[in-house]
């Protein structure tokens, strides 16, 4: 027996945490949206150690971060085993093989399954939620729950420009099998793709800003003012009717620099540097290593989480040392971002009437605290005779822009769906179709 149902959401892929808002049938918008936050890894167990829960705390558990819980296997074309992956929270303390996004190799985030995996693992996720939170009980053993999904994804820039079509078709590509065995009784669902849409990182985040309006302009005009830029005259709504724009999107893995002219997304001027947050702590971990300071990390996801979470009294002088290892990379790392900055004002400078800094490691550790002074002063530097505001967003709400920019397009694309069915066309013409509209979009 089969229960069907259809999903929508904007997931936000990033190298160092998946942020994403996903909705279901009996939900109106993005206000009765699951909201997704964990980090990008999850522990492979080759051992049945993880005991599931009786079926009878299902409804106690969905009122948890059930996402940071996951303990799932997948029969899909995208993922080439059936072992049994543990997500999020509980993948770090976890006895398996931990994996995370390779930011050092050559392989993009769309060639790395663990991008699939992610997705997959998120949308089985939200479909066993719902049916419990509605039924109030697990599916019973031998139904099967079908899910109709649409999702809006994002890439690195340079990464989108070679591998957006076919990143695509291959969520696309047949049914995934999911099977959630958190439970005594395991859950299979199985997931088809309706429409997939992918869009730059950094890119979406712009429809977030025009959404969030003047008062998000309002109190970053404040903050760049209060760092000696007057910015005379200028006002929150001119800010929010800038057609010419830089975003600075500061990841893990990458920093994006999508650029907008005349209000669309110029691919020709947008750039992508390969390096992130995630680089200052891998580098930073390495430094310890070399100078003799034994920590006992075994990743950078936990390095993050460990400063994320500050000091306990009894490892303050410990904590301070690590600290001090982590800034000192976050220095070298702010300087040859503003060096990559001043690459892209040297294309259009000229133009530029807004610069936004945004993004989960915009906010990490001390990075505002380096970066954000020398981006003003590269921008000055490059354009000494006509300042241009260039505005820091508050972390509290940076690291979920592009969240909330997927989500805004991949509602799109579902309404235009809905207004215009589709008639009976290829995969192929209808993921062409849909990416059609994403790049028109951005």
């Amino acid at each position: 027996m089969t229960i069907s149902t259809n999903l929508t959401g904007g997931i936000d892929v990033g190298n160092g945490y998946v942020k994403g808002l996903i909705r279901g049938p009996h939900s109106s918008g993005a206000s009765d949206a699951d909201v997704i936050d964990l980090p990008s890894g999850v522990a492979l167990i080759t051992r049945s150690n993880a005991l599931p829960a009786p079926d009878r705390e299902a409804p106690a558990k969905m009122e948890g971060d059930f996402y940071n819980e996951l303990d799932v296997s997948f029969s899909s074309p995208l993922i080439g085993d059936q072992y049994r992956r543990l997500f999020g929270v509980r993948a770090l303390s976890a006895q398996g093989a931990f994996e995370e996004f390779d930011v050092i190799g050559h392989r993009s985030k769309a060639q790395q399954e663990l991008s699939k995996i992610l997705v997959l693992g998120a949308f089985a996720a939200k479909a066993v939620r719902d049916h419990v939170r509605v039924n109030g009980t697990l599916p019973p053993a031998e139904e099967v729950l079908s899910v109709r999904a649409r999702v809006a994804l994002a890439l690195p820039i340079n990464v989108y420009l070679s591998h957006r079509t076919s990143y695509a078709a291959e969520f696309m590509s047949g049914i995934h099998t999911v099977t959630v065995h958190n439970f005594e009784t395991p859950v299979t669902v199985k997931l088809r793709f309706m429409d997939v849409r992918v869009i730059p990182e950094g890119a979406s985040a712009q429809y977030a800003i025009t959404a969030k309006g003047e008062p998000l302009m309002e109190a970053m005009l404040s903050d760049v003012r209060r760092r000696g830029l007057p910015l005379e005259g200028i006002t929150p709504a001119d800010v929010l009717a800038a057609q010419h724009t830089i975003g600075i999107d500061i990841g893990e893995g990458t920093v994006n620099f999508p650029v907008f002219t005349a209000g669309q997304f110029n691919a020709d001027a947008s750039m992508t540097f390969k390096k992130g947050y995630g680089s200052v702590l891998t580098d930073a971990m390495k430094a310890m290593r070399d100078r003799g300071f034994q920590t006992g990390f075994t990743s950078r996801k936990q390095l993050s989480e460990y400063l994320h979470a500050g000091p306990s009294p009894l490892k303050l002088n410990f904590y301070d040392r690590v600290k001090g290892y982590v800034d000192e990379e976050t220095m070298f790392f702010a300087k040859e971002v503003a060096e990559q900055f001043g690459r892209v004002l040297a294309v259009v400078g000229a133009t530029t009437e807004v610069a936004y800094v945004y993004g989960g490691g915009a906010g990490a550790g001390a990075v505002k605290e380096y970066l954000y002074g020398a981006l003003l002063a590269k921008a000055a530097e490059m354009n000494s005779e006509d300042s241009f505001p260039t505005l820091y967003l508050d972390s509290s709400y940076s690291r979920h822009l592009n969240r909330e920019g997927l989500y805004i397009a991949a509602e799109t694309v579902e309404h235009k769906a809905v207004a215009q069915p589709a008639t009976k066309r290829s995969k192929r013409a209808l993921t062409e179709e849909s990416q059609g509209l994403a790049d028109a979009a951005v």
